[in-house]
């Protein structure tokens, strides 16, 4: 028999929190590029769409917060993996604090020099988090279920 290695926060064996995180990685990331665009064309439409990218970076960010806590709490890991996984909740933690503290600078000012300079601290500290939670997928096998074929093609309904 096949082991598992998710926790409890999952939708018919998928790992919600896994789902959940391109959303805010996505919107986040995007922040960036508009903020570039608006950078280069001189255009404000840019920078108002990097603070709404913002918000709802931030928004998602907050929910995909709540399933990977479930995640950390019910899933079995070894005493590495937990270190990793404890990194990577906390780096993923400052990035929701720096971004919404960068869509506060820029709510009313879409242009502010520091919460642009904020938001790019929050890309580091996202690629970061990325980097900590590539390492539980990829190399843990954390959010993977390891059934055997039949098992998957029977959980797939295939």
């Amino acid at each position: 028999m096949g082991r598992s290695v998710q926790g409890k926060a999952t939708f018919r064996g998928h790992p919600v929190h896994l789902m959940l995180v391109p959303f805010p990685v996505a919107f986040w990331t995007g922040a960036l590029a508009t903020d570039a665009v608006g950078a280069y064309s001189h255009d404000p439409f840019w920078f108002r769409m990097s603070v709404a990218l913002l918000a709802m970076g931030s928004l998602g960010a907050i929910v995909a917060a709540v399933f990977g806590y479930i995640d950390y709490l019910t899933i079995p890991m070894s005493r590495r993996a937990k270190k990793i996984a404890t990194q990577h909740m906390l780096t993923s933690l400052a990035a929701i604090l720096v971004f919404p503290a960068a869509w506060l600078l820029r709510r009313h000012d879409h242009v502010s020099l520091v919460g642009i300079g904020i938001t790019l601290i929050g890309a580091v500290v996202l690629f970061v988090a990325g980097y900590f939670g590539s390492e539980l997928s990829n190399r843990f096998g954390v959010g993977i279920s390891e059934k055997f074929p039949e098992e998957a093609a029977a959980a797939g309904g295939e």
